[in-house]
C-alpha cells in the first residue's frame, strides 16, 4: 500500500472549549524565566502575551493516553498486541512509544492511522489536525495578571531535610481555551472507529491531566463542545450547505457521546454510505 493510495471523502470539524478545572501548567522552558521571576513560566503567545495550549501538547497527550489504552486492551481493537518499539528518550532515560514502521501497518493501526507515524520505510500522515488552543475572547478581556498565578511549592530533601522554595506559574482554574480538531475521512470503513477512538482519548484525558505536575493536582481539564460537524468532499468543491451534517452533541459529556454514538452520527453515516 503506497501513500498515493490515500483518498479523501470529507472532514469532521470539532470545535469547543477546554476548561481548566484546576491550575494548568504547560511550561515554556527554564531558559525563558527572568531573574527574580518564577522558576517555571507557562508558554505564551509571543505577540499577545496570553498563555495558550500548543496543539502539539494536546495531540501528544491524547496519543499517549490512547496508546496505553490500546496496549493494555489489544483484543478490543482486533490486535494481538501493541508494542512500544521506539525510544524517544536517551539510553539512560528511555521513553518508549509505539510507532508503526510501514505505511501498511499504520493504515491498520488504531493509534497510528489517527495520530500518524514516521517509519524507516515510509510515513503515515496523521488523519487529525490539532490546532493551538488560545484563550476565549471572554478570558482575553481579563487583565493578564488575573489569568495566571505564581504558585509556591516547597521541595524537601529526604536525606538532609533541606527545603527549597520555588514558584511555578500556572493558568488559573476556570480559564477556557478555544480548541479545534479536524479529522480527515480517508477510509469509509474506518471513520466510525477513528472518531470513537478520538473521543475515547478525550475522555481519558478528562480523567488524567494536561501539562505538568498532574500528580500534584494540576492539569484537570474538561471538553465542552460548540460544533461537531461533517463536511463532505463535495462541500469543498461546491460550497453547498447541504453537504454539511451537524452532529447534535450539544454540551454532552464526551462519554455520553460515545454511549449514543450510532444515534448521533446516523446522518453522517447516511451521507457517507451514499459515496
Amino acid at each position: 500500500m503506497m501513500e498515493k493510495d490515500r483518498k479523501f471523502y470529507g472532514k469532521f470539524i470539532i470545535k469547543g472549549k477546554i476548561r481548566a478545572e484546576t491550575g494548568l501548567k504547560i511550561g515554556a522552558g527554564r531558559n525563558v524565566a527572568e531573574i527574580g521571576g518564577v522558576d517555571s513560566p507557562v508558554i505564551r503567545d509571543p505577540i499577545s502575551g496570553y498563555p495558550y495550549i500548543p496543539g502539539s501538547s494536546l495531540k501528544g497527550k491524547l496519543r499517549s493516553l490512547f496508546e496505553l489504552h490500546v496496549h493494555t486492551h489489544p483484543k478490543e481493537f482486533n490486535l494481538e498486541s501493541l508494542g512500544f518499539n521506539r525510544n524517544i528518550g536517551t539510553e539512560q532515560n528511555k521513553i518508549l512509544i509505539h510507532v508503526c514502521e510501514t505505511y501498511e501497518q499504520a493504515s491498520k493501526c488504531p493509534v497510528c492511522r489517527v495520530f500518524g507515524a514516521s517509519g524507516d520505510e515510509s510515513n503515515f500522515p496523521s488523519r487529525i489536525i490539532v490546532r493551538d488552543a488560545h484563550l476565549t475572547e471572554k478570558w482575553k478581556s481579563k487583565p493578564l495578571e488575573l489569568i495566571t498565578e505564581a504558585k509556591p511549592e516547597v521541595s524537601i530533601d529526604r536525606i538532609t531535610s533541606k527545603t527549597n522554595l520555588r514558584h511555578f506559574e500556572r493558568v488559573v482554574a476556570g480559564a477556557e481555551f478555544d480548541f479545534e480538531i479536524i479529522y480527515n475521512v480517508e477510509e469509509l470503513s474506518q471513520w466510525k472507529d477513528d472518531i470513537k477512538n478520538l473521543l475515547t482519548a478525550m475522555a481519558l484525558l478528562e480523567d488524567s491531566y494536561l501539562g505538568g505536575s498532574g500528580s500534584r493536582g494540576y492539569g484537570k481539564v474538561k471538553f465542552v463542545f460548540d460544533t461537531f460537524e461533517f463536511r463532505s468532499a463535495d462541500y469543498y468543491r461546491t460550497g453547498n450547505e447541504r453537504e454539511k451534517v451537524s452532529i447534535p452533541v450539544g454540551e454532552k459529556p464526551v462519554v455520553d457521546i460515545l454511549k449514543d454514538f450510532d444515534g448521533l452520527f446516523s446522518g453522517v453515516k447516511g451521507k457517507l454510505e451514499g459515496m
